[in-house]
């Protein structure tokens, strides 16, 4: 009971580091609160506890406070990455990942399994762009320094994390315009990191459960509205004068 409501605590809006986080990485910010709101369908689906998940979920990415320009949730136009090599923005974003484990750390009373999923988020994934952008043939120089999901609520987390970030870029280049396309990255994703053995701990029935879940959040989120033609846009001005409602 005093974890819950600690918990609580955390998930509070005028709570001070996440205040911080909404100032400081806006983009960031939103990412993580639009997993936050898919992990906790999930929690719901397979009776996981909900505070867990979604604080978990709402502070994966705190240490990202520290170089928010150098991720493209918080970018306008210009890419610091276009000047560096890609070895060192590989380092700039990976350390992410330990930098959201210092500062939560220094919080007082925030519980060690909070810690652990987050610490566990990208498990050891290789960082693809900027192995592809190398032109490496070496992988495993590209790999996040971080052990992969040994719990369920982990390893939710990663799928979430990644599904989030490419269907959210996809959308902004255009390329998520139906149920299909959303589907497929869900596929893509899991198939990928379960051929790279970070969802081991997961079972088919769980699997299952977090597709289903995304594939009905995506169709929510990135639903595109009907365009009207002019023709359209006419007619219904022409009902609405009729009814006197213009």
């Amino acid at each position: 009971m005093e974890t819950e409501r600690n918990l609580k605590k955390f998930l509070d809006s005028t709570f001070y580091l996440l205040e911080s986080f909404r100032e400081k990485a806006p983009g960031t910010f939103k990412h993580c609160q639009n997993v936050a709101n898919i992990c906790e369908s999930i929690a719901v689906e397979l009776s996981l506890d909900i505070d867990t998940m979604r604080c978990s979920s709402m502070y994966h990415d705190i240490g990202k406070i520290y170089f928010p320009e150098y991720f493209s949730e918080n970018q306008d136009d210009k890419n610091p990455h276009d000047d560096l090599d890609p070895f060192v923005s590989y380092h700039i974003i990976t350390r992410h990942v330990s930098d959201s484990v210092m500062i939560l750390l220094q919080v007082e009373d925030i519980p060690r399994n909070i810690i652990e999923i987050i610490s566990q988020h990208h498990g050891n994934t290789v960082l693809q762009y900027f192995y592809e952008k190398s032109g490496s043939k070496l992988d495993d120089k590209w790999r996040y320094k971080s052990k992969q999901p040994e719990s369920t609520e982990s390893a939710i987390l990663m799928i979430v994390d990644t599904v989030e970030a490419t269907a959210r870029s996809l959308f902004n280049a255009g390329q998520l315009s139906d149920s299909d396309s959303r589907k497929k990255v869900i596929r893509s994703t899991i198939e990928r990191l379960v051929d790279d053995n970070q969802l081991d701990n997961m079972t088919i029935g769980v699997l299952k459960v977090v597709k289903n879940v995304l594939i009905k959040e995506l169709d929510t989120i990135y639903h595109k509205r009907e365009v009207y033609t002019e023709i359209d846009k006419k007619k219904i001005k022409d009902i609405k004068e009729e009814k006197g409602v213009i």
